[in-house]
């Protein structure tokens, strides 16, 4: 039999051609559901017509019957068609016309009954047949020309690429941009490098390190990347990016916004896993269901509280009518369905809420499926008072005072869900049983977890945990892959991190993606191992400030990475290491935040103005302040740090003149500017020369030019050493990775 493969927004869909007896189900039925379905099914029925199943379509619409069986010249529905009236944008090609005018002709037999609107995918939507729903497969090295480039197999995908459309990759970045570029993306601050006894010593790590001449390969590169790994900085650089994910704040939100004491536990326990390298699959595990996965494990429980660090609707809950409470609870089922599915799935499940996805393979019937999963998860004004935490329990704390308990879920008995019709409580439909989707059929992972209504939370949790984390799951590893290499590149594979659906980016590199995936979920879900192969790449080792004309007209965007990106630090690291190099960076691990807002903690808890304390216990690192909602600080907000009533998997990277305004006028920056001046007299002494070379050495690991050293010369002996620091904390070479 012949096949005619039609490829549209890239998804390719394949028919049979003619032959002498059509297949509903092979050919008819997928034509019906990429090209019909859309406007005429069970829940729109454009003109009354649903030609979803069978008796619908053999009834017809507000025009009567559509048709009869034997007889196309006699059937409204070929006289549409074959008039390119329907469908109306995009009308029928000839091939597909001759499938539907045969189909009658033979007697107009249907098959599966009611066709499956997701089974294709097509030009406004994805199915099943989506290539983020596909298995991962491990694909073969691609060939490449300059063999002597490549570092590891990453650079093989991305050179081979490159090659095609004749492109080069960009030269290696200089040894001091590459260190510094290390310790931002691993750790998120900057390295104090000083020399002593001859030899340049990095402060904090003590490794042996010439910054003019660090290796671009070889043992001092993967020493460096090996210590970063190791250093307990990494969890809380890389825990930070996972807090945006999944919308953690420490304070309900809504009109009372009351602050949560003891939510920081859980970013404490999000630290510790990352540092001891918890593999993926079980680092999701405890998130959803470690507290009846490990009964006895007080990490496992404090890990829930992934489960419940979305907002609260205090007000609506206490205050409410019994009408609201059931709306309450449905948004705050909606949230907890929002950030599971994008934080681990890259898929907007929520926005099956109301009626069936737009855009993705989700039924309304399924969302109230993995809602139901997670039907038993609630939450209280009060954290838990039935946990007893001492100093002995397993999470690290750091000698913490233990005076209370973990803000984490509470877990009922659900009670029976239904598809709400349009998302209305009070319109209750079908009864759902709880279960997973059916988008990952093509893997044979099924959704079906054999749960009767009637399950308990902690079945229901554990099977959702065990679907997720399933190396068949197709989705799981290939998201997490993304965020590493976004992190890493300043853009994801996919540039859509969260959304890994019809509305989502498409892979610059899918067969990179899927190499990666596999290489992950083989080698035991280890973040670790997937950093260091990821920074020794040569490709990660590209300089940015690289001026090539035909590059640029190929690839502006440099999607194919052709060179590295630039980078502005983010909010956090921009704090982090302005306390770094001044020297006042309090580098305490873990326990209760620190607040550096002006608070009322009364009825409702409201955050005015900055506090503009500066001593040990609000310098500590940014990822420890009390990350409160409505409670952020104004230099971080216009650095473009998210407030947490959002999830945000994707920062702006805006540069704006009110930034540059901020950072020269900002009274934090003046108290780093004059604790680093004060370190700066006490290494140099009074000699300004010296006092210059030591501030340039500090803040940007080289010597300064001889131009540079007249001019801050210049500028100390009319202004000062402190007025020269605020002005080195404000240059681009600073505040950029590079």
């Amino acid at each position: 039999m012949l096949t005619v493969q039609i490829i549209s927004w890239g998804c390719e869909r394949t028919y049979a051609a003619p032959a002498d007896e059509i297949s509903f189900d092979q050919q008819v039925a997928p034509l019906l559901a990429s090209r019909c379905l859309r406007c005429h099914n069970a829940s729109e029925k454009k003109g009354g017509l649903d030609l979803q199943r069978e008796a619908a379509a053999r009834v017809g619409g507000e025009s009567g019957s559509v048709i009869t069986a034997g007889r196309p010249e006699k059937s409204l529905l070929w006289d549409r068609i074959v008039a390119d009236e329907m469908p109306p944008k995009q009308p029928l090609s000839p091939h597909e016309k001759e499938i539907v005018r045969q189909w009658i002709s033979d007697g107009a037999n249907w098959g599966a009954d009611p066709i499956d609107p997701f089974r294709s995918s097509t030009a406004d939507r994805a199915g099943y047949d989506w290539w983020s729903l596909q298995p991962i497969a491990r694909p073969d090295l691609p060939w490449v020309d300059n063999t002597d480039w490549p570092q590891n197999e990453i650079d093989r995908f991305v050179l081979s690429k490159l090659e095609a459309v004749k492109l080069h990759p960009a030269e290696h970045a200089d040894s001091r941009t590459l260190l510094r570029r290390l310790y931002f993306d691993l750790i998120g601050l900057p390295p104090i490098v000083k020399r002593e006894d001859n030899k340049w010593k990095e402060e904090t790590l003590g490794i042996e390190i010439d910054p003019r001449s660090f290796q671009h390969y070889g043992a001092s590169y993967n020493a460096v990347v090996d210590e970063l790994l190791a250093s307990p900085h990494y969890g809380e650089r890389w825990g930070r990016h996972w807090l945006d994910v999944v919308r953690f704040g420490e304070s309900q939100g809504f009109e009372r916004n009351r602050v949560r004491h003891n939510a920081w536990r859980y970013r404490d326990w999000l630290i510790q896993a990352l540092n001891s390298d918890m593999p993926y699959d079980e680092f999701l595990r405890q998130q959803i269901a470690g507290d009846v996965l490990k009964p006895d494990d007080l990490d496992a429980l404090i890990a829930t509280g992934y489960l419940v660090c979305g907002t609260y609707d205090m007000v609506g809950y206490e205050m409410g009518s019994a009408e609201m409470k059931k709306v309450v609870r449905e948004d705050e089922l909606e949230d907890m369905v929002a950030a599971l599915g994008q934080s681990m799935l890259g898929l907007t499940i929520n926005c099956a809420r109301c009626h069936d996805h737009k855009f993705d393979p989700i039924s309304q019937r399924e969302y109230y499926q993995v809602a139901a999963l997670l039907g038993g998860v609630t939450q209280a004004v009060e954290e838990r008072k039935d946990i007893a935490l001492k100093p002995s329990d397993g999470v690290a704390r750091d000698g913490a005072a233990f005076d209370g308990v973990a803000h984490v879920p509470i877990s009922v008995q659900p009670g029976t869900f239904h598809v709400l019709i349009r998302g209305n409580s009070r319109d209750p439909g079908e009864v759902v049983s709880p279960r997973g989707l059916h988008a990952f059929s093509a893997t044979g992972l099924s959704g079906d977890f054999g749960l009767n209504s009637d399950a308990t939370d902690a079945e229901r949790r554990v099977a959702l945990a065990n679907w997720i984390t399933d190396g068949r799951n197709p989705l799981t590893p290939r998201v997490m892959v993304n965020r590493l290499w976004h992190h890493h590149f300043g853009l994801g594979l996919v540039d859509s991190p969260s959304d890994f659906g019809f509305s989502g980016g498409r892979p610059s590199h899918p067969e990179l993606l899927d190499w990666l995936a596999s290489r992950f979920v083989d080698g035991g879900w280890k973040l670790k191992d997937l950093h260091r192969l990821i920074v020794t790449s040569a490709t990660y080792r590209q300089a940015s400030n690289i001026d090539n004309v035909a590059a640029d007209k190929t690839d502006s965007d440099n999607r194919m990475l052709w060179r590295a990106n630039s980078r502005r630090l983010d909010g956090e690291s921009t704090r982090d290491a302005m306390l770094t190099v001044s020297g006042a960076l309090n580098q305490k691990l873990g326990g209760p935040s620190f607040n550096d807002m002006t608070a009322k903690l009364e009825y409702n808890h409201t955050f005015t103005g900055p506090t503009g304390e500066f001593n040990n216990d609000v310098n500590r690192r940014t990822v420890y302040r009390l990350w409160a909602r409505c409670g952020n600080n104004p230099l971080l907000e216009l650095l473009d740090c998210p407030d947490p009533s959002v999830m945000l998997p994707r920062r702006s990277q805006t540069i704006t003149p009110v930034q540059s305004l901020s950072l020269l006028n900002n009274r934090f920056i003046e108290q780093c500017a004059q604790a680093l001046a004060e370190q700066i007299r006490r290494d140099t002494g009074d000699d300004v020369n010296h006092q210059i070379a030591g501030l340039y050495q500090i803040l940007l690991l080289r010597e300064p030019e001889s131009r540079e050293l007249e001019l801050a010369r210049s500028f100390v002996q009319q202004q000062s050493l402190l007025q020269l620091c605020i002005v080195m904390l404000n240059t681009n070479e600073f505040l950029f990775v590079e």
